[in-house]
């Protein structure tokens, strides 16, 4: 997660060999199939999860143009404090957990380590 970590930049509508194929595919899974309708149902997103103090005062999201195809950039800044992502086992189960962005990827901070993480870092 971004936000534990650094900060950091999302981008949407590029592949990873850095292909640039747009939000169309994005925009037809909504009703209106709108960027307006998809930045609002990502702001949503966030807002559930992680809440709107955070979805307000940490992302900027914009929707620039590549080559005339239009993307997704969120930016968000380094958290002032943690955020702990909520997640479902396959029971049904529901947990908290803390998520640091290390390189290209969001990784799972063990318990024993994520105190001390939490006293460095914040």
């Amino acid at each position: 997660m971004f936000s534990n970590g650094q900060g950091g930049t999302l981008v949407m509508g590029v592949t990873d060999d850095l292909e640039v194929i747009g939000l169309e595919n994005d925009f037809k899974t909504l009703s209106s199939g709108t960027k307006d309708e998809f930045e609002l149902h990502l702001r949503n997103l966030v807002n559930r999860a992680y809440g709107i103090e955070f979805a307000t005062n940490n992302l900027t999201v914009s929707f620039p143009e590549v080559n005339e195809i239009e993307i997704c950039v969120v930016d968000i800044k380094q958290g002032l404090r943690p955020l702990y992502t909520e997640v479902t086992d396959k029971n049904g189960n529901k947990s908290k957990k803390l998520y640091v962005r290390r390189g290209n990827s969001s990784q799972e901070i063990d318990i024993t380590e994520a105190a001390q993480y939490i006293n460095q870092r914040f």
